[in-house]
């Protein structure tokens, strides 16, 4: 290896390296353990999805304010955006819309997720747990 391509490989080891610990905002990994739906005829029963799968692992960003599907691998992708974000203490909570559905969705700092999903004569109660990345992490213990 030359003189001139090891200068590009440093340019460009630094700016990855740099890139990476620059993230300005938390997000987190959440694992979809359980999900309940309730109608307002009183039936209880998994939510009806429209024969979609039902996701099980999302990936929470609150700067993008966005919430991406991470599995199923037939859901992948799907984003949903963010209206508002609260920090309280202990916990996150972020709030948006998506078609004729509300939802609402906290994040403690113990690890739990619940997502509230509401629509005209029903709600869907979503459990979960919560990871946040393990980048952002690492970047916060060397500080």
């Amino acid at each position: 290896m030359n003189v001139k391509h090891t200068g590009i490989y440093i340019a460009l080891l630094l700016s990855v390296a740099l890139c990476g610990s620059a993230m300005a905002g938390p997000t987190w990994i959440c694992a979809i353990v359980d999900a309940v739906a309730v109608d307002e005829d009183g039936t209880v029963g998994p939510p009806d999805l429209d024969g979609l799968e039902r996701p099980t692992f999302l990936h929470v960003d609150a700067d993008k304010m966005t919430v991406t599907l991470l599995a199923p691998e037939s859901r992948r992708g799907e984003v949903t955006k963010i209206k508002a974000v609260y920090k309280g203490k202990g916990l996150w909570i972020f709030s948006g819309q998506e078609e004729h559905r509300a939802w609402s969705m906290v994040l403690s700092e113990k690890g739990h997720m619940t997502l509230s999903v509401t629509s005209d004569g029903g709600t869907w109660s979503i459990f979960g747990h919560t990871l946040q990345d393990a980048e952002r992490l690492l970047t916060a213990k060397k500080k």
